[in-house]
Formats: C-alpha cells, sequence, structure tokens
C-alpha cells in the first residue's frame, strides 16, 4: 500500500479505508462460512436469479422416479433363464430378424 503525502490525518484515513476492505471481506467470509445467505443482502439489481420451466421440473421428477427403477428386471430374466435350461424357449426366428432390420431401417 502506497500512502501519499505526509499529512496525519491523510495517513490515517488511509489505514481506515483499508482496515474497512479488509473487515467487510472478513465479514462476508464469515457470513458465508455459518451458511447465512451472503446474496440475500445485496440489491436486487446486483443479485443472480434462477427460473425453472415447468418442463424441467416434470424432467426432474422423471429422472427421479427412473433412478429408481432396477436396471435388469429380475424376474423376467429368470422365467427365461428357467425356459431356457428345461429347453422350452423356442424363439421365432423369422420375428427376431425382422426386429433386427427394423432397428436398422431396412424392410424384409
Amino acid at each position: 500500500m502506497k500512502i501519499e503525502g505526509n499529512v496525519p490525518s491523510q495517513v490515517v484515513d488511509s489505514y481506515r479505508k483499508v482496515d474497512s476492505r479488509k473487515q467487510a471481506e472478513v465479514n462476508k467470509a464469515e457470513d458465508v462460512s455459518k451458511g447465512q445467505d451472503v446474496p440475500a443482502r445485496m440489491p436486487k439489481e446486483m443479485s443472480d436469479n434462477v427460473s425453472i420451466s415447468d418442463e424441467a421440473k416434470l424432467r426432474a421428477v422423471a429422472q427421479k422416479v427412473l433412478e429408481k427403477l432396477p436396471d435388469v428386471r429380475q424376474e423376467k430374466v429368470d422365467r427365461l433363464s428357467e425356459l431356457i435350461q428345461s429347453g422350452r424357449y423356442n424363439p421365432d426366428a423369422e420375428k427376431i430378424a425382422e426386429k433386427i432390420l427394423s432397428g436398422l431401417s431396412i424392410k424384409a
């Protein structure tokens, strides 16, 4: 910090300005560490706002529901495993081929 002039009152004023800035930074850091909402003390024109659309809210709800679903439908896996092991699983090869080709956008 550079102090201009040699008048004692100017020197004291310079220290007060620096001290008040440092104190403001300390207060802000303390507010944040205490979990206090610092932006709430700011004027509205200086604060940030977020608006979430209804569609985004709906997507968030859908995402939470999907996260709760199991990755594997175990009862279906168990049923098919039993059919395969017992020799009773007879898939229709033509239907399988049609599904594969439809996924490739090719008509049989």
